[in-house]
């Protein structure tokens, strides 16, 4: 897991940073994805992999092209929400899941994993209120009940850009 928020948050420190765009970030970042995966396939090589790929190249080869296009839409995403919405995005994604998966194959979900799941989509709910209105009513009773310092006022031209100022 450390690893996968350290990926993701150097890949939004490079697509906003260096303004990279999807594409090339997803350009830079393969090769080095290649070089461990090669060093990972010489360390347990079988003499049996030659032939197997032979067989399932065309399987592998589509693989690959979906592997790609997702990397690409990764990047997208992380550019786009930021690190911090990709990984909550993924907690949701996990969560919808275990809750299908719990319905459609009728898996027994405890009471701690259903706590879990209201308070994790609790801090979803949370952190997009943060982002869309960080001045709402409970946003401002969190900051004052964690002892956050006030935040300074925002000038009148720093509001929003799409409402005209009336002379």
């Amino acid at each position: 897991q450390m690893a996968e928020c350290a990926r993701v948050v150097l890949g939004e420190l490079l697509l906003n940073g260096k303004k990279l765009d999807p594409l090339t970030y997803t350009f830079f970042v393969a090769p080095l994805c290649f070089c461990v995966l090669a060093v990972a396939s010489l360390c347990s090589w079988q003499h049996e992999i030659p032939a197997a790929f032979a067989k399932w190249w065309p399987l592998l080869l589509l693989n690959a092209l979906v592997a790609f296009i997702l990397n690409v839409l990764v990047a997208t995403v992380i550019k786009e929400i930021s690190a911090v919405g990709f990984v909550l995005s993924g907690l949701t994604k996990d969560i919808v899941i275990v809750v299908l998966s719990s319905i459609i194959f009728s898996e027994y979900v405890t009471l701690t994993q259903w706590a879990a799941f209201a308070m994790t989509l609790g801090g979803v709910g949370l952190w997009a209120l943060m982002k869309i209105s960080p001045d709402s009513l409970p946003i401002l009773m969190l900051e004052r009940a964690l002892c956050m310092p006030p935040r300074p006022k925002k000038a009148d031209d720093e509001k929003t850009a799409l409402i005209a100022k009336v002379p």
